[in-house]
Formats: C-alpha cells, sequence, structure tokens
C-alpha cells in the first residue's frame, strides 16, 4: 500500500467518500476520510463501532464483545467497496471512520478484481 494513495468507499456504486493512506503497517492501513453527503445516513453505524472499540479496550467482558461484534456486523452487512486507483479494491475488511480519520485492515491482502 503506497502513502498518498487515494481508495474511494463505495455502497452499490454510490460514493460515499476517499480514504486517503497516510500510513501502514503489517495489519492495517490508516489515512484520512472525506465523507460525501451519501455517507452520511451510515454515519451513526461507524460513530456507534468506534464507540464500542473504545469500550473493548478497557472490558473485555463477553457482553461488551458481543456487543462490539453486533455493531461491525451491521458494517459488513452494508457490502462496501474500497476501490484503488487501479479500480481494484476490497470487499472483504475490517473498516473503522472516526471523524475525518478512517483505518482498515483488508481480510484478503491481496486487491480484488471489482
Amino acid at each position: 500500500m503506497i502513502t498518498g494513495a487515494a481508495y474511494t468507499l463505495e455502497k452499490a456504486g454510490v460514493v460515499l467518500g476517499t480514504l486517503t493512506v497516510t500510513d501502514t503497517d503489517m495489519f492495517a492501513i490508516r489515512g484520512t476520510f472525506k465523507a460525501t453527503p451519501a455517507f452520511e445516513p451510515y454515519r451513526a453505524l461507524f460513530d456507534e463501532d468506534a464507540r464500542w472499540a473504545e469500550r473493548v479496550a478497557d472490558d473485555d467482558s463477553p457482553a461488551v464483545l458481543a456487543q462490539a461484534e453486533a455493531s461491525l456486523e451491521r458494517i459488513l452487512a452494508l457490502g462496501l467497496v474500497l476501490r484503488g486507483p487501479r479500480g481494484t479494491g476490497y470487499r472483504n475488511m475490517l473498516l473503522s471512520i472516526e471523524g475525518d480519520q478512517a483505518g482498515f485492515r483488508p481480510l484478503h491482502p491481496e486487491e480484488e478484481p471489482l
């Protein structure tokens, strides 16, 4: 993954925003996120996911983990695609968006033809 690369976040062909890579490591890619107006209906899901992720850091009880997993499942159910500059990208990923920051971890490291 190249720093500065821009990926569009899409749902059913509608662009929800652009993630520009600022940092990568072995397991995750981080970047800035510029939302389009089409992202607004989904912002609350990502805000909720961020709250649960923060809570899990302090409390890994089964009840909290179950709520965090349920939040993640709601995001995965959206069927989002992160499309790279070459038209390939990721369908299977863990994605977090907090304000104008985002991070993702591909579940399959190679970009997929979309």
